[in-house]
């Protein structure tokens, strides 16, 4: 066998044996045409416990009954009014169809000055495409997220690309989700979009490139951007490219769940910008 390292970012998850559990289920519809929503990040706060809707907007996951009844059960998606229940309640309610309205308030938006002339272009993150050190998703559930966070420019940065390299992808098609968040006492706090981007791929190894300029994303602050696990796509290896310097790696365990540093390990993706 080979002389390799490998950098498996993954948390054991282990089975609940002996504990009464109850099933949150449901499918989430869009309030006005009625149609199902996907990939709606639906969870407990805080709590870990949680999942993502399919392409049918049905989402289920269980909460065994030690849980805080006065947990928050909070369901949020991108461009839609974030809807939250307290675990009792929606449990006494036996809600199933849960309508989702669009949301309504806009972005603050930035501006930049058509004066200038001259623009600086620069790579931010983790430029690694090492094979021979891996990297993962912490977890195989749902809504499991994990970025790094960039750090303000002198002049508000237009992103142009992000890029993510692979070292080996099973799964045909891949596909995840691109979020940008604001940045709070060093963790990722609120979306900075107002419209889902996703990456789809089938190549098996390389660099996933997503061309973000249609999405005309101007930030002038200190942002997080994250990839985010949103499909069950059965049995598979998936591995980035790893490392164990450049940009700390932020991630969480599953849907609306608690942000923590993972080491010092990095992962091999980046954005392009301009300033």
């Amino acid at each position: 066998m080979p002389k390799s390292f490998f950098l498996l970012l993954y948390f054991c998850i282990l089975p609940l044996f002996g504990f009464a559990q109850t099933s949150i289920a449901g499918q989430i519809i869009d309030a006005d045409s009625r149609q199902p929503l996907p990939y709606v990040n639906v969870g407990l706060v805080d709590l870990n416990l949680g999942t993502v809707t399919d392409e049918e907007g049905f989402f289920e996951f269980e909460v065994s009954d030690g849980v805080d009844t006065n947990a928050l059960l909070r369901l949020s998606m991108i461009g839609f009014q974030t809807i939250e229940y307290s675990l009792k309640d929606y449990i006494e309610q036996d809600l199933f169809f849960i309508p989702m309205a669009e949301e309504t308030t806009a972005l603050d938006e930035v501006v930049v000055s058509t004066q200038r002339t001259k623009f600086e272009n620069k790579i931010l993150g983790n430029k690694t495409t090492s094979k021979m050190i891996y990297a993962a998703f912490t977890t195989n559930r749902l809504g499991n997220e994990m970025g790094f966070v960039v750090r303000q420019r002198k002049r508000p940065m237009i992103l142009k690309k992000f890029n993510i390299s692979i070292v080996q992808n099973d799964f045909f098609p891949l596909r995840f989700r691109l979020n940008f968040y604001t940045v709070e006492n060093g963790m990722p706090a609120k979306t900075l979009l107002d419209q889902n981007i996703l990456i789809e791929t089938d190549i098996e190894s390389g660099i996933i490139t997503k061309d973000l300029s249609p999405y005309e994303i101007v930030i002038d602050q200190d942002f997080f951007v994250a990839i985010e696990w949103i499909e069950d796509l059965g049995p598979g290896n998936l591995f980035f490219s790893g490392g164990f310097f450049g940009s700390p790696l932020i991630a969480r365990e599953v849907s609306q769940g608690t942000w923590s540093k993972v080491g010092t390990a990095s992962v091999g993706m980046n954005v392009e910008v301009r300033y």
